[in-house]
């Protein structure tokens, strides 16, 4: 894919990726980019219903968690939050970025998600010391076909040396499908009633497993629909909280500010990156 901009000044290029069979039940998503000559600033990263991976080139990943001060990362492995993450750049930026889904900490690392959840951590600390040559591997081509073959079988690698620690309760499983599904539109009472536990068992077993309660999962994916459309600014923020579940558009302001640190609206006009 070529740079989507050949215009002198910034510049952005995002290259998709779709692994094979064997990885496709455990990544979501799969992009690399490299984006130049912006200005310097604070880039959101925000919650998601993903497990993020990050392995940057150049220059490290500097992030802050929150109510933690900034943190270089040569990977970064980041859990399930309700809190943004800043991620201070220079303008610059380059690497490839997975977005794994929750499950896949057991299969890849051996733990629940909850273990990494709600921070960032160095990505060898988690995966062990075959995570340390991965970036040079990758900064040692330009070729993002090549780069995602390295990432591909790394992750196959994983998969095949990871301790075996069982599948989550399917009834964790089958909550976590049900409120994803529904984009946070589906009552927690409800999917409780569905998978045929309490209100306190599910909220128990649910957080154990991913690190977030059930009902923050709920307001995390309505957020995560929301995102892509006030990026893209095609509809009025009243629409979008109305099409993504909230009450209102002050609804939504909140639960914006709660998990983004800012309002849709100062979050698309002051984050250089967002779009």
């Amino acid at each position: 894919m070529e740079p989507t901009t050949d215009a002198p000044g910034p510049r952005a290029e995002h290259h998709e990726h779709v692994p094979g069979p064997a990885l496709s039940r455990w990544v979501e998503r799969a992009v690399g980019y490299r984006i130049s000559g912006f200005p310097a600033g604070v880039h959101v990263g925000m919650p998601s219903g993903s497990v993020t991976l990050v392995v940057p080139l150049d220059e490290l990943l500097t992030v802050a968690d929150a109510g933690r001060p900034p943190t270089a990362y040569g990977s970064v492995l980041a859990g399930l939050a309700a809190a943004p993450t800043l991620i201070h750049h220079d303008g610059t930026q380059h690497g490839i970025q997975l977005a794994l889904r929750p499950v896949a900490a057991r299969a890849l690392f051996g733990l629940p998600a909850a273990e990494i959840s709600a921070r960032s951590h160095e990505l060898v600390d988690v995966a062990g010391r075959g995570a340390g040559p991965l970036r040079e591997r990758l900064h040692a081509t330009d070729s993002w076909a090549e780069r995602f073959e390295l990432v591909d079988a790394w992750l196959t690698g994983l998969l095949d040396a990871a301790p075996r620690t069982g599948a989550p309760d399917p009834e964790v499983d089958e909550a976590w499908r049900l409120i994803t599904a529904s984009g946070g539109a589906l009552p927690i009472r409800e999917v409780a009633t569905r998978v045929g536990w309490s209100m306190r068992r599910l909220q128990a077993r649910f957080g154990g497993e991913f690190g977030v309660s059930p009902k923050t999962a709920a307001v995390v994916a309505r957020f995560e629909r929301s995102v892509p459309l006030v990026a893209a600014g095609r509809m009025s923020l009243a629409d979008v909280a109305t099409r993504c579940g909230w009450a209102d558009h002050a609804h939504m302001d909140r639960d914006w500010r709660a998990l983004a640190g800012t309002s849709p609206t100062r979050w698309r006009t002051d984050d250089v990156l967002a779009h």
